[in-house]
């Protein structure tokens, strides 16, 4: 029987749980191993609480780490968005006081 080479070995999608689906998996450590390009990593999903370790390849590793990336990219642009609506809020709010001149100089002291 002849294995695929490693060119035709298909890449494992780390960031998808085998138990749920959600593509929120999240590794919790990481360590590399004694083969050269090869970690062993620790990996979680918060939606069902299912976690192993495996030893895995440059190329899983790789993907892995680009869909970290692009969690990493969208939380960020999501926090971004809280925190312009949440000041936007602030400052309407804090206009609004100023009209019914509900804010003093004693506020700021």
């Amino acid at each position: 029987m002849n294995k695929p080479s490693p060119d035709q070995t298909p890449v494992r999608l780390l960031h998808i749980c085998p138990d749920c689906g959600s593509d929120l998996v999240q590794p919790t450590n990481w360590e590399q191993t004694a083969s050269r390009g090869h970690w062993r990593i620790w990996r979680r999903c918060p939606e069902c609480e299912w976690s192993c370790d495996g030893i895995h390849g440059e190329q899983e590793i790789d993907s892995f780490d680009e869909q970290l990336d692009l969690g990493t990219s969208e939380l960020t642009q999501e926090l971004r968005a809280l925190e312009h609506a949440n000041m936007a809020e602030m400052a309407s709010a804090f206009s609004a006081a100023l009209a019914r001149d509900l804010i003093g100089p004693e506020d700021f002291a």
